[in-house]
């Protein structure tokens, strides 16, 4: 295999040559086989590695003519991809050839993801067009010179009603006899070539239509001998008989054609219910070319319109419901809850059966508001949507709206702001009470003002942040060296040197290699490749520390491997190693303290008295990771047990990507030494005694000074408005503690939780619980800091570590029970477009999830309390 000889992949770098083999099909082929025949549907296309392959085309379904030959690295079948018609043309192997196949799914992914593609396709467009324009030009001279002769050899009002067909729209043989006073049946009789130049039988036909390629050649003779003003007046007196004769249809079809739409729609709202069945599909035709701005904005037209569409042609009708809700302010509520009742109907008849629940959600949504203010609903169906059936799929729509909890609601907005200005004012007026000083008071109203305004995210979390702080400050709740204090903290400076170092990791592509490396040391199957992915994740998981970024490397892997094996997008197989690559590369994380950037924020918040090192981490986390991963594995195993691929990962396959991607670069010789060494000094601490920042700090130095880690790198690939939150985050625990707020809050919990602190487990389950609960309305960041803050000062009353009640929230704060819950989730479902799982696969999974950590938790108390982590 070669792919960097092929013209269509140059421009492309080796990583990207790599992912994009691993996606495609190698195929052999004996000489003589027939890829596929001229009129079959395009659903793929042939790359030509060695050998070459013979087009042709048939002529009357039985002469065959040769029209190319092409040789290694040129492309076949590419044209009905690009057009969607059918093949022009038959291609077999002119001897033995090596091909590699990219199926039309593929193909529309690369062209829309790489300007490259677009590029050569737009290239090789533009060659072929220029040698048929070439050909075409001939052919048309030819054509011209041999219609001139007959049209010669005909009476001249025969020439002219043929030339005149040429340039009317629509002719019926009435309307030709009436215009030239001739009998058509009578003039065809006598004409041999006139009767040739019409289709379908034009002596038993009503009407006339030329045969395509002898239209243009007429009406570049008619141009010339009339003009444009006397073939203008044709269609004028068209238009006038097939009004006086009541012929709506023809009507609409020549204003169509002149591309008179306001007109054609007019006469089409006003006489589609009269029009007959058989004269229907004619009229869906000439509107369907209609320009969608002036079609999704004509109610009238739509109401018949879509009503047709529904039965014949829903994913037409989907596309106008879709632009006219684009141009929703035109339309009255009535005609807006027309649409989405119809958008419901057409998704059900398409088979989208989760987008016809959101129309049914805003028609629902649309009838009650209307109700509620008195109105009147009239549409021309009945409206008969079941609120019962809506309310039972409430839960797929959170679903769907994956992410986006209350944001964009601006009743929900403007409530969030008032709640929070009204807390802050209220700690400032009201008198302390629970023992709060006048500081803690404010402290407590600010930081409340802030939850609500991370709930409802009207403003970035760290702007949010930022404004927590100045109002600390102007409050006189800290003083200005302690409201900053969380930025010159040595966690916020680890936090900075491991986001550097996970830039560096991901840009050298170091990551992709490695996982590469793992898959290729297990089995070619469904089984040996899941275990594969499992590796992985294990092993890169303290490498790069970032969930998302994880996953974002191995749902997508994952999902080229089920495209390998011959899974379908979200096919139990597709979704099986989906979803183990999601939770081994994701959901681990917090079993390394290299593991997330999170894991380090949320000890650095416990503000414990003895800092923890990497090897105790470890550690500590071990028998809860191998409870959480049996667990997990042995729940995937039996959710998509029983596959067999479709056929088996070629070895050879991962070598050439591996090929491909050549030696390791600088880049990233230097980031996996680094990233090693830096490791290693954190295993090694109980030897040294160096703190993990200063690790971390001299892996920076030497990525800064070997020029791999550059100020480019540096400004992008840092998330600096997450370390500007993270500072704040840090400061809150240090002015929290300052005021004694974790000291009232542990008295007032242990009063209101003290059934709970009758045994760790207990106390634990119920902490995993309030987390669950938590993440239905604050997620990530915001929610560890929040319970951190809360239950690690209670955890020590109870005689925990605080490390375990940390490890524990980590655990617990990222569920995917509805995908708006997980940005880890939602990174791993978007990664491949949604085509690896399902959210409703996924949904299966998550709640065994959740049983995996109540598990993992429980079940290490003893080994904790066997350590002294819990007294």
């Amino acid at each position: 295999m070669n792919l960097t000889g092929i013209d269509m992949f140059r421009g492309l770098s080796n990583m990207e040559l790599a992912k994009l083999l691993g996606m495609m099909e190698k195929q052999e082929a004996a000489a003589g086989t027939r890829l596929f025949r001229q009129g079959d549907l395009g659903d793929c296309m042939y790359i030509v590695e060695s050998g070459s392959i013979e087009l042709f085309s048939h002529v009357d379904g039985q002469v065959r003519r040769s029209l190319a030959v092409l040789g290694a690295g040129e492309v076949v079948g590419e044209m009905a991809l690009l057009t969607g018609e059918a093949r022009s043309a038959e291609a077999i192997t002119a001897e033995p050839s090596v091909l590699y196949v990219i199926d039309s799914l593929m193909f529309e992914r690369l062209v829309a993801e790489n300007a490259v593609f677009s590029a050569y396709f737009i290239k090789l467009l533009s060659q072929r067009l220029i040698s048929t324009n070439g050909r075409l030009q001939a052919a048309k001279k030819t054509e011209t010179e041999r219609v001139l002769h007959e049209l010669s050899q005909m009476r001249e009002q025969t020439s002219r009603f043929l030339l005149w067909c040429a340039h009317v729209p629509l002719v019926s043989k009435r309307l030709a006899e009436h215009t030239f006073q001739i009998s058509i049946d009578n003039e065809l009789l006598h004409n041999p070539f006139l009767e040739k130049c019409f289709q379908d039988h034009p002596r038993t036909s009503e009407w006339l239509a030329l045969t395509n390629g002898l239209k243009p050649v007429l009406n570049d003779i008619s141009k010339e001998r009339y003009g444009y003003e006397e073939m203008a007046s044709w269609v004028d007196k068209a238009v006038s008989w097939y009004v006086a004769q009541n012929d709506w249809v023809a009507f609409i079809i020549v204003q169509g054609d002149k591309g008179n739409w306001p007109v054609a729609l007019d006469t089409y709202a006003r006489v589609a219910g009269d029009v007959a069945d058989q004269q229907r599909t004619d009229l869906f035709r000439t509107i369907n070319r209609c320009p969608r701005d002036l079609l999704a904005v004509n109610y009238p037209v739509l109401q018949h319109f879509l009503q047709y569409c529904e039965r014949n042609a829903p994913e037409t009708g989907l596309s106008v419901v879709e632009a006219a809700l684009d141009h929703g302010h035109v339309f009255q509520p009535q005609e807006l809850l027309f649409l989405y009742e119809c958008g419901t109907e057409l998704c059900r008849a398409a088979g989208r059966n989760n987008q016809a629940l959101e129309y049914l959600h805003l028609a629902d949504t649309l009838a009650g508001t209307f109700s509620s203010k008195g109105g009147a609903l009239n549409t021309d169906r009945a409206y008969g949507l079941a609120k019962q059936k809506l309310a039972k799929k409430r839960s797929d729509l959170l679903v769907q709206g994956a992410g986006r909890l209350l944001k964009g609601n601006r009743a929900a907005e403007a409530a969030a702001v008032i709640l929070s200005i009204l807390c802050i004012i209220l700690s400032f007026i009201l008198e302390p009470f629970g023992g709060l000083s006048e500081a803690g008071m404010r402290f407590i109203g600010i930081s409340l003002a802030a939850v609500v305004m991370w709930i409802v995210p009207v403003l970035p979390d760290y702007v949010v942040a930022l404004g927590m702080i100045m109002l600390w400050v102007l409050g006189g709740v800290a003083s200005p060296e302690i409201a900053l204090s969380g930025f010159g903290s040595s966690s916020w400076l680890f936090m900075i040197f491991i986001m550097a170092i996970s830039a560096v990791i991901t840009k050298s592509g170091i990551s992709y290699r490695f996982a590469l490396h793992a898959l290729k040391r297990f089995p070619a199957s469904y089984r040996g490749q899941l275990w594969g992915i499992v590796a992985g994740g294990v092993l890169l998981n303290p490498m790069l520390p970032s969930s998302s970024a994880k996953v974002s490397i191995g749902v997508p892997m994952a999902q080229t491997l089920a495209e390998s094996l011959g899974y379908g997008e979200k096919s139990k197989g597709a979704a099986g190693l989906g979803l183990v690559a999601m939770i081994f590369f994701g959901f681990t994380a917090p079993f390394v303290l290299t593991g997330s950037y999170t894991n380090v924020m949320a000890y650095g918040l416990a503000k414990a008295d003895k800092g923890i090192s990497w090897m105790q981490w470890l550690l500590y986390a071990l028998p809860a990771f191998i409870v959480f991963g049996i667990v997990m594995l042995v729940i995937l195993r039996f959710l998509f047990r029983k596959l067999e691929p479709a056929k088996l990962v070629a070895g050879e396959v991962l070598n050439e990507q591996l090929r491909l991607l050549g030696p390791l670069t600088k880049d990233e010789r230097v980031s996996m030494w680094t990233v090693i060494g830096c490791i290693g000094l954190m295993v090694l601490q109980p030897l040294h005694s160096m703190d993990s920042t200063w690790i971390m700090l001299i892996g920076f130095a030497v990525l800064v000074t070997s020029g791999v880690l550059d100020k480019q790198t540096i400004a992008t690939g840092i998330d600096w408005t997450f370390l500007l939150f993270l500072g704040a985050a840090f400061s809150f625990a240090g002015v929290a503690g300052q005021l004694g707020i974790a000291e009232l809050l542990s008295e007032f919990l242990g009063v209101h939780m003290s059934v709970f602190m009758a045994s760790p487990v207990l106390f634990i389950t119920a902490v995993i619980l309030v987390s669950f609960v938590i993440t239905f309305v604050i997620r990530d960041d915001p929610a560890v800091i929040l319970l951190v803050t809360a239950l690690v000062p209670l955890g020590e009353v109870v005689g925990i570590h605080p490390w375990v009640l940390v490890f524990v929230i980590l655990l617990a704060t990222d569920p995917f029970f509805f995908a708006y819950q997980s940005p880890t989730y939602l990174t791993a479902y978007y990664s491949t477009e949604g085509k690896a799982f399902s959210h409703r696969q996924a949904q299966r999974v998550a709640l065994w999830y959740g049983l995996a950590v109540l598990l993992a938790a429980a079940l290490s108390v003893p080994y904790w309390m066997w350590l002294g982590l819990i007294s």
